[in-house]
């Protein structure tokens, strides 16, 4: 054998041993964590392989908009009053209305009508007119606007959400849009549930304000919400979603408390219950001086009193760290209120100054355990930023490791057996030739494996498919190259030269073949989502080990069948 052979099948050798050692601990299933073996790192399974969570959240792009419209009646409000235009009323107006198009009413002076269209004109184009009388104008968002709100929120939407599962720890999550107003989530391998979804789900929007404490007495404020209730005949009920019933309450506390405030509550789990909770209402100051745009990091730790209580701590930015002393500064033996998505935290006095932007948010919870969960969960999602919407559950699945597991086995199985059947045919159909055909598919998905578990990528049931489908694509191109070599044998050419210009001629068709195969593949990496994705990712990995095995690997067991022929003197080949 030449040289140029040893060298081609050093190369060959290499491959198979380090993808026998990449393949190895999946294969035999190792416990990464006790074995020696030195190369520490199985295949990723997919949600449909090894189980995990499933969830579909919707987004609240009613509430999107209304926030949206009343940040534009705030600022429209502020620039009038510089340039000289007395605004005197102004009020978002939803009743009636399409719940993604609010608008904004707004009464001014007729004599500033010019001046007042002039401004909204240029410096507010994003806003429509949508209709006017006598010193009113009805002014809503524009189409284009709206459509820009949808996907930055969507978008950002999905960004955070997978800052919060990077930090959570889970791997190869898959986190992708459904259409305009919904996110899928599949996290492979999870199994707490409630967790997930508080990690997920919650806004985590950080507010400090000012309890109004000389506004209404925590007595008063108490009796004015059971009257609330009691006219109008509602009450929070467990399960459902706090952050509506606290809006109902400041809609019909309105004009009864001090213009300015808002209503929120301390919540705490009442003793021996899981879900019951005790609700301490708080009167606050609605204008929030420092948010969690001022947040520069956050971390669990231990109480620094007690060194036993888990809390988080926070770092505000420079910015942040300045307003907050000016803030405490301000505000000296007044409660200061730390509100997380509208719910009260903890309300601690304040005692002193404080500078460096440092502070301490308390866990309201009994058991240890759960404390030291919560505000290590509340670290990650402070860290990770707040979603710019709230999202809604509309779908949540658990899939079990034994679906998984048995996936897995039929999944396999029926691969195994297509790929015994394939090999069976060519072995006899191609006889000698034929086994050098199956050596090559062999090592065909052994490669592809190995690559998976290179890449870091993700193997799914329809990525099993994937894997089938290879060994047709392959077994296709060894059909292709050995039917030209009976060709050429046919015309009278010897075994060599039959067989270098059967590898040859048969190389185009066979690169043609998988570059098209190649960009349907990409056309559904790049548009496909979660199975699909899987599937297309193994597609592409293996037609590249294809082109490897079929035209590398066989070439090179046929020079050295074509060796051994010489050798004996053989007067015709199997094939």
């Amino acid at each position: 054998m030449s040289r140029s052979w040893w060298g081609r099948f050093c190369l060959l050798l290499f491959f198979i041993v380090l993808s026998v050692v990449y393949v190895f601990p999946t294969v035999s299933n190792l416990d990464l964590e006790k074995t020696k073996f030195p190369f520490k790192q199985k295949i990723n399974l997919g949600l449909d392989l090894q189980g995990g969570l499933y969830m579909v959240l919707g987004v609240d792009f009613n509430r999107v908009f209304k926030d949206t419209v009343e940040r534009k009646s705030s600022q429209l409000v502020a620039r009038s009053g510089e340039k000289g235009i007395v605004l005197t009323n102004t009020k978002v107006i939803t009743e009636g209305l399409p719940g993604d198009d609010p608008q904004i009413s707004v009464d001014f002076d007729s004599a500033k009508r010019t001046a007042l269209y002039d401004l909204v004109k240029k410096e507010f184009p994003d806003l429509r007119l949508v209709g006017e009388k006598a010193g009113q104008l009805e002014l809503g968002l524009s189409h284009d606007f709206r459509t820009q709100v949808r996907e930055k929120t969507l978008s950002q939407s999905i960004e955070v959400i997978r800052n919060r599962i990077d930090e959570f720890g889970v791997s190869e999550p898959s986190i992708t849009s459904q259409g305009t107003d919904r996110v899928v989530v599949e996290l492979p391998g999870v199994k707490e549930l409630d967790r997930a979804k508080n990690l997920i789900g919650q806004t985590a929007k950080l507010e400090f304000k000012i309890v109004d404490a000389k506004g209404m007495s925590r007595t008063d404020l108490a009796k004015l919400i059971a009257d609330i209730e009691k006219k109008n005949n509602f009450s929070f009920k467990e399960g459902g979603r706090f952050s509506d019933y606290v809006r109902k309450i400041n809609d019909l506390a309105k004009g009864q408390i001090p213009a300015g405030d808002e209503i929120s509550f301390e919540r705490h789990k009442i003793a021996g219950t899981e879900t019951e909770s005790a609700r301490t209402p708080y009167l606050l100051v609605s204008k929030a001086e420092v948010t969690g745009e001022d947040l520069q990091d956050a971390y669990a730790a231990r109480d620094g009193e007690t060194g036993s209580r888990p809390v988080t701590n926070f770092q505000l930015t420079p910015r942040g760290a300045v307003a907050f002393e000016r803030l405490t500064g301000d505000h000296l033996h007044e409660p200061l209120a730390i509100v997380l998505d509208n719910v009260v935290q903890s309300a601690p006095i304040i005692q002193s100054k404080i500078p460096g932007g440092r502070g301490v948010i308390t866990m309201n919870r009994e058991n240890f355990e759960s404390m030291e969960r919560e505000a290590r969960d509340l670290a990650v999602i402070l860290r990770a930023g707040a979603l710019p919407a709230q999202l809604d559950f509309l779908e949540q699945r658990v899939v079990g490791p034994s679906l998984g597991q048995d996936s897995i086995h039929k999944g396999a199985l029926a691969s195994l057996i297509g790929s015994v059947v394939v090999f069976v045919f060519v072995g006899i159909y191609y006889q000698m030739s034929g086994l050098i055909a199956v050596f090559s598919l062999i090592l065909n998905v052994l490669f592809v494996l190995a690559c998976l578990v290179g890449l870091d990528a993700t193997l799914t049931l329809p990525g099993i498919a994937g894997i089938a489908l290879t060994v047709g694509i392959a077994v296709d191109s060894n059909v292709v190259i050995y039917e030209r070599i009976r060709e050429e044998i046919r015309h009278g050419k010897r075994f060599a030269v039959a067989v270098d210009a059967g590898f040859q001629k048969a190389f185009r068709t066979i690169l043609d073949a998988n570059v098209t195969n190649a960009f349907a593949a990409i056309v559904l990496m790049t548009f496909g989502t979660g199975p699909i994705k899987g599937f297309a990712v193994t597609l592409m990995i293996g037609i590249v080990t294809t082109l490897f095995t079929a035209v590398f690997v066989c070439r090179l067991v046929f020079d050295l069948y074509l060796h051994l022929l010489e050798n004996r003197k053989a007067k015709s080949i199997s094939i």
